[in-house]
């Protein structure tokens, strides 16, 4: 049980999706088209945004449709260039995500149980009390193929860095991420 909830933190630490885009607003102003071809709107601006930033590239941004009778005011628009409203709507456009500010590609990696990969990273032992700690200092590690769980290790700084990039049943029962 353990392994499970340590594996559940390890993948959720390594498959962190990116932030959400930021958008600018412009009053008076709306974007052209809907966003899939056909009108989809929102009772308020935060739910139309996720659902924008769900559709990824396909949403250019939200136009508030001040004209519009029923309460789903907010529209998915497909166009991203704000354009003048002659029924005074407000929009808001995503904008492109910073220039060379996207930091290094999150690594994936594959846990399996009774295995170890062979050989310490670096020549030497490095120790970690997190799988987090580890996986992380694995990224950044040039001859780091995974991390073993060393269950029969004395100390807290169970987790190790490990040069092997094939899994090896192990008789102590240990278990090991493999970059994937």
């Amino acid at each position: 049980m353990k392994f499970l909830v340590v594996l559940l933190i390890a993948l959720a630490a390594v498959t962190a999706r990116p932030p959400p885009p930021k958008y600018a607003g412009g009053n008076g102003q709306y974007l052209a088209g809907y966003a899939g071809g056909k009108r989809k709107g929102f009772k308020n601006l935060k739910a139309a945004m996720g659902a924008c930033n769900r559709m990824r590239k396909a949403c250019g941004g939200v136009t508030w449709e001040r004209r519009h009778k029923g309460a789903d005011k907010f529209t998915l628009r497909k166009g991203n260039a704000f354009k003048k409203s002659p029924s005074g709507e407000k929009s808001w456009k995503k904008l492109p995500p910073p220039k060379g500010r996207r930091g290094p590609r999150k690594q994936r990696y594959r846990g399996k149980n009774g295995v170890y990969l062979a050989g310490y990273a670096g020549g030497k032992r490095h120790g970690f009390k997190s799988l987090k700690q580890a996986l992380d200092k694995c990224n950044a590690v040039k001859d780091c193929g995974g991390v073993t769980f060393e269950r029969k290790h004395k100390g807290a700084d169970k987790f190790t860095l490990r040069r092997g990039k094939s899994f090896k049943k192990s008789p102590s029962g240990e278990k090991s991420w493999v970059k994937a």
